[in-house]
């Protein structure tokens, strides 16, 4: 992804319905440089939905057969050659590296796909060349926490997943400046072409009167705490969302936030 030019700059806007609160502001910089990715047209308004709402959304969207990522461990079994079975994790770049047949694609596929391709591509070397592909760790398996928390960063979820809270403690905890008060779930759904986004008053999970808001988290939700008493908008983005991140995602925009 190229950087601007031109004095080009994304725009996050604040409406009617953000006036008066820092917020949503924050909601629309993590939601849009996070998962939305740097766009060219303006991204307009992102506004939180109830969470009953998304919960719901979550448990509608239709399983999808599990595509293989970078990242994922996998096993390429040859039932006939079996001195050909190699472990192998999906490179950054989506291709694994196999004998005789050197790269071959995998990210995006099923393991029925790949076990295909790679059936297909040994036939020219072996009379019996079925292969089959098993998935042994999922490199997806995780979520992100960031913001107010000691130890920001991935979330391993391979074990199971984790709710808000503990995603929180497993991240150290929040530091002497979080405000539990506004901890924000930005998700990706399958039937929704632009990410959801939750605001939780973890207070009130943690004193039992709404465990209901401890949200199970899905694959690749980002939670993100944020600073106690923040009064600009541009320094929760400075400091929270593209110093931390750019480096490691390659994002190279200029976000300005207008009044």
């Amino acid at each position: 992804m190229s950087g601007p030019t031109g004095g080009q700059v994304h725009r996050v806007k604040r409406g009617v319905a953000l006036a008066g609160t820092w917020r949503m502001g924050l909601v629309a910089a993590v939601c849009l440089g996070w998962l939305a990715g740097c766009t060219a047209s303006d991204p307009g308004f992102v506004t939180s939905l109830p969470v009953p709402q998304v919960l719901a959304m979550t448990e509608k969207a239709e399983p999808q057969a599990y595509l293989i990522a970078p990242g994922d461990d996998i096993t390429a079994r040859f039932y006939f050659n079996p001195q050909l079975d190699e472990d192998l994790r999906v490179r950054p770049d989506g291709k694994i590296s196999l004998s005789l047949i050197g790269d071959v694609p995998a990210a995006g596929k099923t393991s029925e796909e790949l076990s295909k391709d790679i059936t297909e591509a040994y036939s020219k070397y072996l009379v019996k060349a079925t292969a089959v592909v098993l998935v042994r760790a999922f490199g997806n398996a995780r979520a992100f926490v960031a913001g107010e928390v000691r130890s920001p960063g991935l979330l391993d979820m391979q074990r199971g997943s984790q709710t808000v809270t503990q995603s929180i403690a497993s991240s150290g905890g929040p530091t002497d400046n979080a405000s539990l008060k506004d901890v924000i779930v930005v998700r990706r759904l399958p039937s929704s072409k632009e990410p959801v986004v939750m605001e939780l008053d973890v207070t009130h999970v943690l004193d039992g009167t709404q465990p209901q808001l401890d949200v199970m988290l899905q694959p690749n939700d980002l939670v993100y705490v944020p600073r106690s008493g923040i009064a600009s908008i541009n320094l929760a983005l400075k400091q929270y969302i593209w110093n931390n991140f750019n480096a490691s995602l390659g994002f190279s925009a200029v976000t300005t936030v207008t009044p």
